[in-house]
């Protein structure tokens, strides 16, 4: 039978309040609870009773319930240090920030030396993104407890919020060295080895973090993310597979799972895994999500496949949205947001307007239940600058900030434009030169919110997305209304089907005419390529034909696209190309997420060239991961650019122009299948311009066979290459659309 509370006569408070914190002190927190609440039963305002069991509330996850206790201990007396400390802790739980801060620095003004709320603030400062601010408070807690663990341990992930990773692991190390079992420093400084690509030395961080705790599943997920980085995806498997030995009921394992087989183009896979976790816990608001994502791989196995499977992405994500706008879907659906994208859906061919609003409108659906409508300025004023935000993650080495960040920040007038840069990527040498282009640039890991917070303290009158659909922050920053103007861009050439961007700035020439209809957005066509590209830097060869694999008389075609690229329908093409041109050699990318890709994309291969005859491995190579300057060098042991078809090469076709390679293309029915020929057009060469897949096979096959046309096109793109950089034209088109939205306040008519 349950005992009664003891009466007030046969409670000893003193003893018992001595008995409980014992207990606490013991970590045995559930008979120490009971003990306090025998306490407050027979004395409601006991002041120790209160705060003690509202700690221990904490614990539990009561936070709301530690709240009452603590509330009432402070109206019981004058708050002290630790009760403001306490307090403080109670409110950071509640993510009631601001007010944890005040806390810990009213404690810190009745006792200076108080390294606990020292530490705790910064903690808070951090979560607020003020991480310098709180390195100083770390600084202080540990100028007073030189040996305090937690305090180490915070710096440490401050600094590595800050990007200071080397510094992060001394102070990781630090911790470590006072407390070596302590599974979140292993599992952080491998974090901060991983942002510094000591990708071994970064697993086998998580791996100890692991070992302390084998059921940490941050851990866990850090580890295999980096055994996947490192191509050992079966390691990857393995430790999922013995997560579910340990507990069969392990949704998320399930979950996590079904991410590598994704990436491993194991999509049959991942659906059951999804499926199955979704059993397990109905509420996995993630497992929905990449459920749905599943249905768009990598690399299909025929052109069936790309129906049957595009079917199957609209059939759930119709669902999906009904469910999210039933209320059916419980989770945290803004988490879910940053599980996928439809990132691949643009990759099978076709118009996916009408597929990307039912997506855009459910992100911006989300979204608006997650955050309030924010304050936006006014239009400037006569003579202010347009404050122009850039939100990506590739303010970094990477085509889209090559093509088109680059040159449009660095060509804007600074007299009639300020340029903030939001950067929500890796760091690395092009990052600084992107910081030094903008008059503000905010470059430091942030949540969602935080990221919404620094954007609208800038107040811009126009945001930009290049690349969208390429990083799930930019995706969920975009989905707000954040600015009054808002753009999309063709770093990733899809429309967002957001009702919240307003307008997709495009190449003229590389849209159809009837292009209009392919986006959500307005569409604005800058002029020409819409871009103001410098060369390519090239360096001396540095690659060999015979390192590649190309035979020293073999005609060598360059197909240096992303393997996603090449649609099944079109493997013919190169068998054909084969048989007809002879001696000839295809150099492919190899791709970099895991061998079921790269062995699908053979079997494709063998395929096609087994069925006009031909031995496949005579006629093709796979060129490995190198070096940037080594890739541009590669393109340039090669004869001729064949572009792929359905969506063409654009930084790969400008990073062949150094070489003068003849490129061969075609003329797609959406932008992305444009790229190439926009480039020839501008040099004014069209005879590579095909206008039927034989067209295309019979110019290869040209090229392959008469080095001297080669030659002749080679000294044309000489001489006309320059018409493609350094382009004001359309840098003049952007500004005047730009000042002329931003002070109409909002959607103006595109030039």
């Amino acid at each position: 039978m349950p005992q009664s509370l003891p009466k007030a006569q046969s409670l000893n408070v003193p003893q018992a309040l001595a008995q409980a914190l014992k207990l606490h002190e013991q970590g045995r927190l559930a008979e120490a609870g009971r003990l306090y609440a025998d306490i407050l039963a027979v004395r409601p305002d006991h002041f120790d009773a209160l705060q003690m069991l509202a700690l221990v509330k904490l614990a539990a996850g009561q936070a709301a319930e530690a709240l009452r206790l603590v509330s009432a201990a402070m109206r019981a007396r004058k708050p002290s240090p630790q009760l403001l400390l306490n307090y403080g802790l109670i409110l950071s739980a509640l993510e009631r920030h601001q007010e944890a801060l005040d806390s810990f620095e009213q404690a810190i003004s009745l006792k200076s030396k108080f390294a606990e709320a020292h530490n705790n603030r910064g903690s808070v400062l951090s979560t607020l993104g003020r991480d310098e601010e709180a390195l100083e408070s770390y600084a202080k807690a540990l100028a007073i407890k030189p040996d305090y663990v937690e305090a180490h341990y915070n710096r440490a992930t401050a600094l590595r919020t800050l990007g200071r990773c080397e510094e992060a692991l001394k102070s990781f190390d630090r911790a470590l060295a006072l407390r070596p079992d302590y599974f979140l420093a292993h599992n952080n400084r491998g974090a901060a080895l991983e942002a510094l690509g000591r990708h071994e030395e970064a697993q086998a961080a998580y791996a100890r973090a692991l070992a302390i705790n084998p059921d940490y599943a941050d851990a866990r997920n850090n580890r295999s993310r980096v055994l996947c980085i490192l191509n050992r995806f079966d390691e990857a498997l393995d430790s999922y597979a013995q997560a579910l030995t340990r507990n069969a009921n392990d949704a998320d394992a399930y979950y996590n799972r079904g991410r590598i087989y994704i990436d491993l183009n194991r999509n049959s896979d991942a659906v059951a895994d999804f499926q199955k976790a979704l059993a397990l816990k109905p509420d996995h608001a993630e497992a929905r999500f990449a459920d749905c994502f599943g249905e768009l791989p990598i690399l299909y196995a025929d052109e069936a496949e790309i129906g049957r499977r595009r079917a199957a992405y609209e059939r759930k994500l119709r669902r999906l949205c009904a469910d999210v706008e039933a209320a059916n879907v419980p989770g945290d659906l803004v988490k879910a947001l940053a599980v996928r994208m439809p990132f691949l859906l643009a990759y099978q061919g076709y118009d996916d307007r009408d597929l990307q609003k039912l997506y855009g409108g459910l992100v911006c659906r989300i979204m608006a239940g997650a955050y309030p409508p924010a304050p936006l300025p006014h239009p400037p004023a006569p003579g202010e600058p347009v404050r122009v935000g850039i939100v990506s993650a590739f303010f970094r080495h990477h085509s889209n900030w090559k093509i088109p960040i680059k040159g449009w920040i660095g060509q804007l007038d600074r007299q009639r434009f300020k340029i903030f840069g939001y950067h929500l990527g890796a760091h690395d040498a092009e990052t600084d030169a992107a910081g030094a282009m903008c008059d503000r640039f905010v470059c430091r890991p942030l949540t969602v919110g935080g990221w919404r917070r620094e954007i609208l303290a800038d107040a811009p009158h126009v945001l930009i997305y290049p690349g969208l659909l390429m990083d799930t922050h930019s995706l969920q920053l975009a989905a707000q209304r954040l600015a009054p103007v808002q753009c999309n861009s063709w770093g990733h050439p899809e429309t967002s089907g957001m009702p919240t961007l307003d307008y997709f700035l495009s190449s003229d020439l590389m849209e159809p005419a009837n292009a209009d209809a392919h986006y959500s957005e307005k569409l604005v066509r800058l002029p020409n390529l819409s871009i103001y590209y410098e060369p390519v830097k090239t360096t001396a060869a540095t690659v060999t034909r015979a390192q590649l694999g190309l035979r020293p008389d073999a005609t060598a075609f360059w197909c240096g696209q992303s393997v996603y690229k090449y649609l099944p329908q079109y493997d013919q093409v190169f068998a054909r190309i084969a048989r007809q041109a002879g001696n000839c050699q295809f150099m492919f990318l190899w791709h970099n997420g895991g061998p079921p890709v790269n062995k699908l994309f053979d079997a494709r291969l063998k395929r096609a060239f087994a069925e006009v005859g031909l031995n496949a491995s005579d006629h093709y190579v796979f060129l490995k991961p190198m070096s940037q300057s080594q890739f541009v060098e590669a393109i340039g042991q090669c004869d001729v650019f064949l572009d792929s078809i359905g969506w063409s090469g654009c930084n790969s076709a400008l990073e062949s122009l150094p070489h003068n390679l003849p490129i061969v293309t075609t003329v797609g029915s959406l932008m992305r299948g444009r790229h190439s020929a926009a480039i020839l057009q501008t040099m004014g060469i069209g005879e590579t311009i095909a206008a039927s897949i034989d067209d295309y096979i019979s110019i290869a096959v040209q090229l392959a066979k008469d080095p001297a046309l080669r030659r002749q096109l080679s000294a044309r793109i000489a001489d006309a290459k320059h018409r493609v950089y350094r382009d004001r034209a359309c840098v003049t088109a952007l500004e005047d659309f730009l000042d002329r939205v931003a002070r109409a306040g909002g959607i103006a008519d595109p030039p």
